[in-house]
């Protein structure tokens, strides 16, 4: 590719699609939710008037990439991409990925491997970013699961965060054996 990222993804079952203002209402009720809320650095919860202002926020910044996950034409969660420079995300020698996934009926347990595969095919082979970072808390252990998985390696672990890092190779290597499980998707 040239360098610039499809503004849609789709593969492994899911379709990763920009948001637009009609999402805003089920993105702020998963993100509110104990479930995700608990997961995230801030832990407060998002009003109407501040999820507006985060989306008016996201929506022209170059260095990041934030989508509304589908399945089947169902909303079913958010993934997003984020440079660590104020520039264009291709080709930043790092950025940060974060996905969280609503209670909704076609969430099933391959889900969030499905959304960061996507998400992190576009990273590596789009965007060629050199190196995704994580933060996780600690007692986190689907998302710590999920993210060894993928390949990370720990980092740092600084209070109740874990910093996970991930790069092309080990992606791709861990990429191989998580495919088995979307070969009819």
């Amino acid at each position: 590719m040239n360098g610039v990222i499809a503004s849609e993804l789709c593969g492994y079952g899911v379709r990763l699609r920009p948001i637009v203002p009609a999402d805003l209402p089920s993105l702020r009720r998963w993100r509110n939710s104990d479930e995700v809320r608990l997961a995230m650095l801030t832990q407060t919860h998002i009003s109407p008037a501040q999820q507006r202002r985060w989306y008016q926020h996201i929506y022209a910044q170059p260095a990041q990439r934030h989508w509304c996950v589908e399945v089947q034409g169902i909303r079913a969660g958010y993934a997003n991409l984020k440079g660590f420079v104020d520039a264009p995300l291709n080709g930043q020698a790092r950025a940060d990925s974060g996905l969280y996934l609503g209670q909704t009926r076609v969430r099933h347990g391959l889900l969030a491997i499905a959304v960061a595969l996507c998400q992190l095919d576009a990273a590596f082979e789009q965007l060629d970013i050199t190196t995704i970072e994580t933060q996780v808390k600690a007692d986190n252990h689907s998302a710590l699961r999920l993210n060894r998985m993928l390949g990370y390696q720990s980092v740092t672990h600084i209070d109740e965060w874990l910093t996970l890092t991930l790069t092309a190779q080990p992606y791709f290597a861990a990429r191989h054996h998580l495919m088995r499980f979307f070969r009819h998707v």
